[in-house]
């Protein structure tokens, strides 16, 4: 089991050390957008990250959460603020789609390409299960309603006799 998980900061860690020796102490590395968008090319369009990018793809990752992936690892790390990685997402998509449109390597958006992919939308899926429903019911209608068996005997209650009687 990889424990990882257990390496962790844990509550109250970042007031024992001296103030400034965690990145989100710090001030973030890049601020302006077009910075940001210098640092994503350089880092998307070297061809050393190229087969980490195209593994990805090619395991159905949507281009669209790789991207999203990458700016939230870059504000963990405080290269930049969450507010600039918004803003430089569809730079990043965009980035990403060109490397593999270069390698001719096939590729979903985004999960709804997925969705369609797979030929169901949510609206047809509700459909379906209200339908089943109505089918159930139905089905429930027509069986047969057994009646409460009597109870007879030395162990049976007393309200079940008296309500025989």
């Amino acid at each position: 089991m990889d424990s990882g998980f257990l390496e962790g900061p844990i509550p109250g860690m970042s007031l024992t050390t001296e103030p400034g020796n965690r990145p989100w102490e710090n001030p973030p590395m890049i601020v302006d957008v077009d910075k940001a968008i210098e640092y994503y090319r350089d880092r998307i369009l070297n061809k050393e990250n190229h087969d980490a990018v195209l593994d990805i793809l090619e395991r159905g990752v949507p281009v669209q959460t790789l991207a999203n992936v990458l700016q939230t690892g870059a504000v963990m790390k405080n290269i930049h603020t969450l507010d600039v990685g918004f803003l430089v997402m569809p730079v990043i998509e965009e980035l990403i789609m060109l490397v593999a449109d270069a390698y001719e390597i096939n590729y979903m958006v985004s999960k709804e390409d997925e969705i369609r992919k797979i030929g169901v939308s949510p609206r047809q899926a509700r459909l379906a299960v209200q339908e089943a429903s109505k089918r159930i019911k139905d089905v429930k209608e027509e069986l047969p309603i057994e009646e409460k068996p009597v109870m007879k005997g030395l162990m049976a209650r007393k309200e079940m006799l008296l309500e025989e009687e």
